[in-house]
Parts: C-alpha cells; structure tokens; sequence
C-alpha cells in the first residue's frame, strides 16, 4: 500500500527556554491511500496542533512530516 502522509518523530514546543509546553512529543504514524485516521485525546493534548502541523498551517520544532 502506498503511503500518502508520513509523520515521523515530530516534537512542538511553545514558549522560550526558561518557560517552554510541549504541544506534541515524538509522535510518528503513516497514513495509506484509503485509510481514515481519527484523532481523539482530551482537551489540550495537542489535537489541533497536530492538525496544524500536518496541514502545514503551523511549522514542527523537530521531526518531518512527508
């Protein structure tokens, strides 16, 4: 199966380096052609920026996403 979004080890922080919130720690999953992909997590644990993150609304700290 051809793979059509790669997400690998990405991190986001917030903040500066005396106060920093880690929005999204090392996460890494691969999507194929003609899966569906739920998101689902509490209030604040990073859904949106995830979101953000993939559709390039908002930039990773580390990692890639392809």
């Amino acid at each position: 199966m051809k793979n059509i979004l790669s997400v690998e080890k990405i991190e986001k922080y917030y903040g500066n380096k005396d106060n920093v919130t880690k929005a999204i720690d090392n996460i890494s999953f691969k999507v194929g052609e003609g899966e569906f992909v739920g998101i689902m997590g509490p209030s604040g644990s990073g859904k949106t920026t995830l979101l953000n993150c993939i559709s390039t609304i908002d930039t990773v700290t580390t990692g890639s996403i392809i």
